[in-house]
């Protein structure tokens, strides 16, 4: 009985710290899931020859998404639809992007107005259960880079990625608004991050965009 009562008062102590690990592995995964995603993103650019752009949004629920996208022309088959090179091509370029999906098939064409995009890849962190209870959310932050300018917070980050490897970044407070300041914006030599964290506890997973390289991860 002894035995019993001591072993039950252990696992009830050890209760919060297996809670704990596991809400900040929850969290790390799903930080290493962005990265991926725009790791993707450049490499399949490279690859396809069709430039990919990631939007970062809160989505439906407030905590976080980011959706890949490849861009495509309007070539009708069997001739296309074929890759577009450019972040830039038109106006309506990235239209069907834009609104947040309810159809979350991997790798399919993507109807609505403007050019046709392919939906590559997403990470959702707007999920019930766990990630509500331990409150997992992504905040975005953006500088353009430059002396003297600091990252400020943002709600929308959209960053595009030709085959080149040449990076555009732009937010705003609407994905439409991100993607026209991404348009309108040179290639990327500031810093962007998209952080990762359980409530105002825990360890904080950042990722970092920067126009001179790879996506990194790195806790804090």
């Amino acid at each position: 009985m002894v035995v019993v009562v001591l072993i039950s008062i252990v696992a009830l102590l050890a209760t919060p710290s297996f809670t704990e690990a596991r809400d900040d592995r929850i969290a790390f995964d799903y930080a290493r899931q962005y990265q991926q995603i725009l790791v993707q993103g450049r490499a399949r650019a490279a690859g396809t020859g069709s430039a990919h752009l990631a939007l970062l949004t809160p989505g439906t629920g407030g905590r976080g998404v980011i959706r890949l996208y490849a861009s495509l022309d309007d070539t009708g088959p069997p001739g296309g639809p074929n890759p577009v090179s450019s972040c830039k091509a038109a106006p309506d370029q990235w239209a069907a992007a834009e609104p947040e999906i309810t159809d979350y098939r991997l790798d399919h064409l993507v109807p609505g107005a403007g050019r046709r995009v392919r939906f590559i890849n997403f990470a959702e962190l707007n999920r019930e259960g766990v990630n509500v209870s331990m409150d997992l959310r992504a905040t975005l932050t953006y500088g353009e880079g430059g002396a003297g300018v600091a990252s400020a917070p943002t709600t929308y980050l959209a960053v595009c990625i030709t085959p080149a490897g040449v990076t555009y970044v732009g937010s705003g407070g609407s994905a439409s608004e991100a993607v026209t300041a991404m348009r309108a914006a040179p290639p990327f030599t500031g810093v962007a991050e998209a952080r990762i964290q359980r409530g105002a506890v825990g360890l904080r997973r950042l990722v970092t965009i920067s126009g001179g390289g790879a996506p990194r991860l790195r806790s804090e």
